[in-house]
């Protein structure tokens, strides 16, 4: 049977602690943190920040462009669908390409699932949202395993 290993366990911390956060701050959907700190969550601190930065790109582009269609264009799927095709070309252009899946995700959720918000702190409070919960990773994945009474894992 497989060990434990510390990635699952830092992982399974930082949901923890992003709820945590989320209830202390009163924040209503600690949901969208979780996901970022499941998602950023890798081996080493490194790889961590940089799921983390693509993630956040994306977050962030997703959010502005989701923002900007909702804001001047009415709902509908024709547009929808120019404003995934935009999001993906703007991130081609800066070769994020790593960050163009959770910005046609974010733009989605900015256009269609707006929870009786107004587009704009829809879309600030997924990229608020994000960041916390790809800093808890990267706290979590930095400082967890140098705990003094967590066993270092042998490569």
């Amino acid at each position: 049977m497989p060990k434990l290993g510390m990635r699952n366990i830092k992982t399974a911390v930082s949901v923890m602690i992003c709820i945590t956060i989320f209830q202390i701050l009163e924040r209503p959907y600690p949901f969208y943190a979780c996901i970022a700190a499941v998602i950023c969550m890798r081996n080493n601190q490194k790889d961590t920040l940089k799921v983390g930065k693509d993630r956040m790109i994306g977050t962030m582009t997703g959010g502005f462009v989701g923002y900007l269609f909702s804001r001047f264009f009415e709902y509908n799927a024709i547009l929808i669908g120019i404003g995934i095709s935009l999001v993906i070309y703007l991130l081609n252009c800066f070769k994020k390409q790593a960050s163009v899946a959770i910005a046609c995700i974010v733009f989605i959720a900015v256009m269609t699932n707006l929870k009786g918000q107004l587009p704009h702190t829809y879309a600030i409070n997924r990229v608020v949202d994000t960041f916390i919960g790809i800093i808890v990773a990267a706290i979590i994945n930095q400082y967890l395993d140098k705990l003094p009474f967590v066993k270092a894992q042998k490569a």
